[in-house]
């Protein structure tokens, strides 16, 4: 995994930019904004390189399937986890807490999908050994 991913300043980039005061310091958040991106494009990139290295020489196209199922579900995760972001900001959307909760629960719902999913490529990496 790259290692911008695990940045502890990434989470909490977007609530400090909102509560940096009338004068919020954008030059920072972009920054952050931009080294967390980077990060993300590094890991697709070596996550592409993985389900191609077991769709091709490897032959091994269930466990690609399951690479291929959790690059999905992880962008969903990521898009929703977003969307929650910019819903919870004040005076950026309207609140609506019943489109927030149904986001929360597609959050929950997506990560144990991808709990799912790791478990059978998990299994299914152990029985083509």
């Amino acid at each position: 995994m790259a290692p911008g991913l695990r940045s502890p300043r990434g989470p909490g980039a977007h609530r400090q930019y909102l509560l940096s005061d009338l004068h919020h310091d954008f030059p920072s958040y972009r920054s952050v904004v931009h080294e967390v991106t980077q990060a993300f494009a590094a890991a697709s990139c070596e996550v592409l390189a993985v389900e191609a290295e077991l769709a091709g020489p490897r032959a091994q196209p269930v466990l690609a399937r399951h690479v291929r199922n959790l690059q999905e579900l992880e962008q969903t995760r990521l898009a929703t986890v977003a969307l929650l972001q910019v819903m919870g900001t004040p005076g950026v959307s309207e609140q609506d807490p019943e489109k927030l909760h149904q986001l929360k629960i597609k959050v929950i719902k997506t990560m144990e999908a991808i709990s799912e999913v790791l478990q059978e490529l998990r299994f299914d990496a152990e029985s083509a050994e």
